[in-house]
């Protein structure tokens, strides 16, 4: 990941710019570490954004059941002539 992509990701995310500065100071001291970059900035109160936590998803949006799909019938795209 880039500097530049970093640091966007952040203003989207509504970090300070001053601490933006910060975080990219410690990256460029120590290298990008996506966990982190996320544990410096629950330490400044904002959310993690770089990595996803999939425990915290619930199971019910994870699970497909075919019972949640309805079946379509399919029309033949030739003509059928009748009498």
């Amino acid at each position: 990941m880039n500097i530049s992509d970093m640091v966007f990701d952040m203003e989207l995310a509504g970090v300070d710019a001053a601490h933006i500065a910060d975080i990219v100071e410690l990256c460029k001291s120590k290298g990008f570490n996506s966990e982190m970059v996320d544990e410096e900035l629950t330490k400044l109160g904002y959310p993690k954004i770089f990595t996803i936590a999939y425990d915290d998803y619930d199971d019910e949006y994870n699970s497909f059941d075919d019972e949640d799909y309805y079946s379509i019938e399919k029309f033949s795209h030739k003509r059928h002539l009748k009498d």
